[in-house]
């Protein structure tokens, strides 16, 4: 309803320009008179004619309908009155963003479960003293495994772990720090329930680059839950992204359309008719033609 309101509205001010510039011609047209036999005055058209004066409405801007679509997915399509894939694309930015609230939150708590097992259930004096009673190189540096001073134990720690193994042991509740006590075997024997006696002899059965406990395996995939929930929810962000670009290209394809739906072509000619007084006039004739 609203598309025929407009298009008749253009229809009435583009007929009206054009009487108005052709009464203008006419006023401005010139007549020679000549006299026939009966001393009658005739009126000779001198030849002038207006042929497809067209006009039409304003068009809407393809790139001003990517510009809305690309801030607000959706906002170029019912820049393009195509109020369906409008509410399509909002919809699905919506939902996208609802699962990146949903995905991420369920990360932070997933997070906040598993450090919260870890600082209950790994213990890094058990881990030193396991160091000392195994004798690994530079052992000596472990002054006292019972130090409740974890961060001066830390350093020492460190000190045979660079002597020993590919990693060290980061600082406590560094993101670091939750990921490797859960993913380096040398880590395994800190976790309550492991064998203090785990050997680092590659021969024994009992040694600790193949040892798994059950706190282990378990805090491994709660860590690897929460990394699956940060993954979704990473995915949601591109895919918004995504849906963005297509919104774009969509919105400016859409109002291309819509330009060449409406196409309103007017013509203008000056005709010769005869008047009351049998007087010869100008009269302008036009024309207005609607396509859809």
């Amino acid at each position: 309803m609203s598309k025929i309101i407009l298009l008749t509205a253009c229809m009435l001010l583009i007929a009206g320009a054009e009487v108005i510039n052709a009464q203008s011609l006419k006023d401005n047209y010139k007549l020679m008179g000549l006299k026939d036999k009966a001393g009658n005055v005739e009126v000779k058209q001198q030849s002038s004619s207006l042929n497809n004066l067209s006009s039409a409405p304003k068009q809407k801007s393809p790139y001003l309908a990517a510009l809305f679509s690309g801030l607000i997915p959706g906002a170029g399509e019912v820049y393009g009155e195509s109020y369906l894939k409008a509410a399509i694309f909002f919809a699905i930015e919506a939902g996208l963003w609802t699962a990146y609230a949903v995905y991420d939150g369920k990360g932070d708590d997933q997070t906040d479960q598993y450090e919260q097992f870890a600082n209950t259930n790994w213990s890094i004096n058990k881990y030193a003293r396991w160091l000392k009673d195994q004798q690994f190189t530079g052992y000596n540096e472990i002054i006292d495994p019972n130090n409740q001073n974890l961060e001066e134990l830390r350093l020492q720690v460190n000190s045979v772990e660079r002597q020993n193994f590919s990693h060290t042991l980061p600082p406590f509740g560094e993101q670091q720090y939750y990921e490797l006590i859960g993913k380096y075997q040398n880590f395994v024997v800190g976790w309550e329930d492991a064998d203090p006696l785990i050997s680092k002899n590659p021969s024994s059965s009992n040694y600790y680059g193949k040892y798994k406990t059950q706190m282990y395996t378990d805090y491994a995939a709660d860590r690897q839950q929460a990394n699956e929930y940060y993954d979704m929810a990473s995915t949601s962000t591109t895919l918004v992204i995504v849906n963005h670009l297509l919104s774009a290209a969509d919105a400016a394809w859409t109002v291309s359309m819509f330009n060449k739906d409406i196409k309103v072509k007017s013509s203008l000619r000056l005709q010769p008719k005869l008047g009351s007084d049998y007087r010869k006039l100008i009269v302008p004739m036009a024309n207005i033609n609607v396509t859809f």
